[in-house]
């Protein structure tokens, strides 16, 4: 048999730990523990100010999803897609996406009967739009169809009520094959029955979590900007709203990962960071290059381990961080692009983003940040299609119809062969990632060109214009 590695040794190991630790029970004597994990993102320019237009989403979510707009379930099309994550497709004030926050509940080891509790959540900065199982919602301005959306500002207050919500017994979830939502299910927790919340809801629905998404106008907790001479980055801290006269908000895990389109993945991990009041200061920086011999398609399982070490070290049971990032695993963990991902200070999620149980709780509420930064190959792949001529979308109408081309009119980046050829600038654009609208959006206001204008014309990709 052939040796080991010291990397593949101690990924075993801690895979083993990670299995026995899964089988631990959940609740402590006396004590209702109540779990959350989810994501903020948000994309920055080298300058370290967010790009807009970020609510694109290429892993729909499944139809039984609540949903402030339900219109939007009615869009077809490759192009132009209305709406994503509840609100208008590149929208100007979406700088931040909170996405797949889950909570799950751990009864007490002696509290067997199933029994009933209220959450409320409140969202500063931003609308709560999608949710399941069925909630009450409030998100002002959030206008029911596309001619009545009105701005999202840092002052904006989204909020959603489960009430009544019964915590126990062997209800599931309706059935679905989007690994988006069955990640979450793998979860040794109890779980949850919602009745009817408003006139419209007819039917009790359950789950193993209680999901909700949305998006916002307001800053993530770290601005980082590149220096691109020098190939640096920067990382300042700018969650002073939140922070008011308390401790500084300690941010005790951060990676740089950089994922090529032909797999490969590099990263390192960075050392805990302590952020202030101060949003001038650097807190830390890194170089933003890594040398080739860093490449490597194992590396990827490499950084899922650390991070699954510290998602349990900051409050998750492990079978609750193997959801996590497996839910990220092609959005995240396939996505070709250079991205920074963190621990979010448990400060900044409180008070962004409180929570209200109506019984007392042990709470453990773990956000991950996720920065995707514009990277020399994003760079690369702007300039080409702004000097490409822009192609006829006639190409699209030609495309037969098969299971590629329905995932491909869903806006979903892993479509496959579509039984035609994707025209050069086309696939320029989809080599661009996840956000490429809002990159492409972000070069036509400084370096506009015939060639890019006109892409952006015959595509639709023109910004929502709020009324």
């Amino acid at each position: 048999m052939a040796k080991r590695s010291t990397l593949q040794r101690c990924l075993v190991l801690l895979g083993l730990a990670a299995a026995v630790m899964t089988f631990a029970p959940a609740g402590k004597a006396g004590v209702l523990q109540v779990h959350e994990w989810g994501t903020c993102t948000a994309l920055q320019d080298e300058h370290g100010d967010a790009l807009p237009g970020i609510n694109i989403d290429d892993e729909p979510l499944p139809p039984f999803c609540h949903n402030l707009c339900p219109w939007v379930l009615k869009s077809a099309g490759a192009f132009p897609r209305p709406m994503m994550k509840g609100a208008p497709e590149r929208h100007p004030y979406v700088t931040l996406r909170l996405e797949t926050p889950v909570l799950y509940f751990h009864p007490a080891a002696e509290e067997t009967a199933p029994f009933t509790i209220d959450v409320h959540v409140k969202f500063h900065g931003g609308w709560l739009t999608e949710f399941y199982p069925q909630a009450r919602p409030d998100a002002p301005g959030l206008g029911s169809d596309q001619f009545n959306f009105g701005p999202i500002t840092p002052q904006t207050l989204g909020q959603l009520t489960w009430k009544g919500v019964t915590v126990g017994g062997e209800a599931s979830g309706p059935p679905t094959a989007e690994n988006v939502w069955l990640a979450p299910r793998d979860v040794r927790a109890s779980s949850v029955t919602v009745p009817p919340q408003t006139d419209k809801d007819h039917a009790s629905e359950a789950e193993k979590f209680l999901f909700y998404r949305g998006v916002a106008n307001r800053p993530v907790p770290l601005r980082v900007s590149h220096d691109l001479e020098k190939n640096q980055l920067s990382i300042r801290g700018q969650c002073a709203d939140v922070l008011h006269d308390e401790e500084p908000a300690r941010i005790s895990a951060l990676w740089l990962v950089n994922i090529r389109r032909d797999g490969t993945v590099a990263w390192r991990a960075l050392d805990p960071i302590k952020v202030t009041d101060d949003t001038s200061s650097v807190l830390a920086s890194t170089s933003s290059r890594f040398a080739e011999t860093e490449y490597s398609a194992a590396h990827l399982e490499a950084v899922r381990m650390t991070m699954h070490k510290a998602l349990v070290a900051d409050g998750l049971n492990p079978d609750e961080a193997t959801a996590m990032l497996n839910t990220w695993r092609r959005a995240y963990f396939q996505s070709p692009g250079l991205r920074l991902f963190f621990l979010v200070p448990h400060a900044w999620t409180n008070g962004v983003l409180p929570l209200h149980l109506s019984r007392s709780a042990e709470v453990h509420r773990v956000m991950m940040g996720r920065i995707e930064l514009i990277s020399a190959d994003q760079r690369q792949l702007l300039r080409k299609l702004a000097s490409t001529p822009a192609s006829d979308p006639e190409w699209m109408q030609k495309i037969p119809d098969s299971a590629n081309a329905r995932r491909f009119r869903e806006g979903r980046s892993n479509f496959g062969d579509l039984g035609v050829k994707i025209p050069d600038d086309y696939q320029i654009y989809l080599d661009l990632g996840r956000f490429r609208n809002a990159l492409v959006l972000a070069e036509q206001r400084v370096r506009q060109t015939p060639q890019l204008n006109e892409f952006i014309n015959a595509y639709g990709l023109w910004a929502f214009q709020p009324q």
